[in-house]
């Protein structure tokens, strides 16, 4: 289909009035429409069972694996309680995932966070998650990942000095230009693309864990004093597991493109299931390999630990740690762009964004417009200094919202127990999760009463932003505004060649007769 050729007639035929003031985009039988064995202008279900899995394990492991290590080791004080965290990391990302699987298969919208908030507590509440996500956890996220993409791929380069700060950011605004490119090209390519860097970065984990238990086996390590010097302190134990769980951050992505998903009841648990426990092993087994190599003060000095471990450990074939490193960064980055826009893509469905981003390409069937607003909100955020210090932010912010998901699927439960229900976990699961997740909020809160509050405060400045936006939509405008809202709409729609889905158009028209009734 992505080499059939459109005919393109822009023409009124079917469209609505323009005298009655309403701006609608252009989308009528007959209008913008791919000429081809379908009729249908939808998103497709191509995410298959093995793409759910390569899209899940390629979004968590990311950057975190190769450069968290050393800040848990700095808050915990030994390896035993480091790698405790670890596995505790790992046991509460799985609790997540078990809620995440019965959310998505019984709210089958794409957007998971924000289309369960929508569904259990409302618009408002909804627009406050899309509001952070929008300004900090999406943008911040990408803009982390790609910078370390940049890094490790100039770091065997700049070997004895700190890679330079521009040719970072430049590599890393060229990695994001690249995979927004390719994913409004074809979903098809996206999920190829992350299908064949997720093997690659599976294996440069496994290269690190086969040198650290033949390392292991040679019996020069003692770990009699594991928990030695170990830190007990809750605040510093909470702030070790926001390093861990960032590193796990990704397991809820596949819920993002739900729609876009073959046979979601059946392939969106199972491929959650099959992830999760497969990045856990992965991620305990590499943990263990850098502290069975590294001493201690090497870990907490070093800025990039994997490559310090190549550099010890691997010799003459150092080299395949940092690209490992920058291809896993790169499929992560992926998964990120790809969840992110499917995330604009529904909130501009349910009217929280411009109705632009809520369109399709009329032949590559791919979101152009939310895909190329996230891009560049991405290499926006490239131009911030310290961006690694926006993690904090990212994760209280990220943790908040998935836990109010979470709630809201107790609330549904409660609200809803004759819904449909595709997969049904036991109520033990959602509770102890919520429970952990106060823990992740409250004690932060109380050690660090500042950053929580700067956090909180970038989730508040979504209040005034809803209500005006509410405002405006219930004003009648003059028709000579109405009419350049139109124009510029369509504008849009021709620059990117794009229209709404089927079924949003229908919605669509339905709400304009209802606004020319009145």
């Amino acid at each position: 289909m992505d080499n059939q050729s459109v005919n393109y007639k822009p023409s009124s035929k079917g469209n609505f009035p323009q005298s009655s003031g309403v701006s609608t985009p252009i989308r009528s039988r007959g209008s913008i429409r791919p000429q081809t064995h379908t009729a249908v202008v939808a998103l497709r279900r191509e995410i298959s069972l093995w793409n759910g899995v390569s899209l899940i394990v390629g979004a968590i492991i990311g950057s975190g694996i190769f450069v968290s290590p050393g800040g848990v080791l700095e808050q915990n004080g030994s390896y035993g309680l480091s790698l405790l965290t670890w596995t505790v990391g790992g046991m509460f990302s799985m609790l997540g995932g078990l809620c995440y699987a019965e959310l998505g298969t019984t709210i089958t919208k794409s957007g998971a966070s924000y289309a369960y908030i929508l569904e259990a507590f409302g618009s408002f509440v909804a627009f406050l998650k899309l509001w952070v996500s929008l300004l900090i956890i999406q943008p911040t996220a990408q803009a982390v990942v790609a910078i370390t993409f940049g890094n490790y791929l100039v770091q065997p380069i700049f070997v004895n000095c700190r890679t330079p700060y521009i040719a970072e950011r430049l590599l890393a605004a060229i990695c994001i230009s690249m995979l927004t490119f390719i994913n409004c090209s074809s979903v098809r390519w996206g999920t190829r693309i992350q299908d064949v860097f997720t093997v690659a970065k599976v294996i440069g984990l496994i290269i690190i864990i086969v040198t650290g238990l033949v390392k292991l086996g040679q019996g020069d390590t003692d770990f009699s004093s594991a928990f030695s010097g170990s830190v007990w302190d809750a605040d510093k134990i909470i702030l070790s597991f926001y390093f861990v769980l960032f590193s796990y951050s990704g397991w809820d992505t596949l819920n993002y493109v739900t729609e876009e998903v073959s046979n979601p009841e059946r392939n969106l648990p199972l491929a959650i299931l099959i992830s999760l426990p497969v990045v856990i092993i992965l991620y305990i087994l590499t943990v263990i390999s850098y502290y069975i190599v590294l001493e201690p003060n090497t870990i907490l000095t070093s800025d990039a630990v994997a490559v310090t471990f190549a550099e010890d450990a691997l010799g003459i074939m150092k080299w395949i740690v940092p690209l490992s490193v920058s291809l896993s960064c790169y499929s992560s980055l992926n998964a990120s762009i790809i969840l992110a826009s499917r995330l604009y893509f529904t909130a501009a469905r349910e009217g929280h964004l411009p109705q632009i981003m809520s369109m399709i390409h009329v032949t590559r069937l791919t979101p152009v417009p939310a895909l190329l607003v996230n891009g560049m909100l991405s290499i926006i955020y490239l131009t911030v200094q310290d961006v690694f210090r926006l993690i904090y932010y990212f994760s209280f912010s990220y943790w908040f919202f998935i836990g109010l998901a979470v709630t809201g699927q107790m609330y549904l439960r409660w609200k809803q127990p004759n819904r449909p229900r595709p997969l049904k976990v036991s109520m033990f699961y959602p509770t102890l999760f919520c429970i952990c997740i106060l823990g992740l909020i409250a004690v932060p809160a109380y050690t660090d009463t500042i950053n929580s509050l700067i956090g909180i405060g970038i989730g508040l400045t979504g209040i005034p932003v809803y209500f005006l936006s509410r405002l405006v939509s219930k004003v009648t405008y003059p028709i000579w505004l109405q009419r350049i809202s139109g124009k510029l709409t369509r504008s849009l729609q021709l620059l990117f060649f794009c229209t709404l889905m089927d079924k949003d158009f229908e919605e669509h028209h339905a709400r304009v007769v209802r606004k020319q009734k009145k």
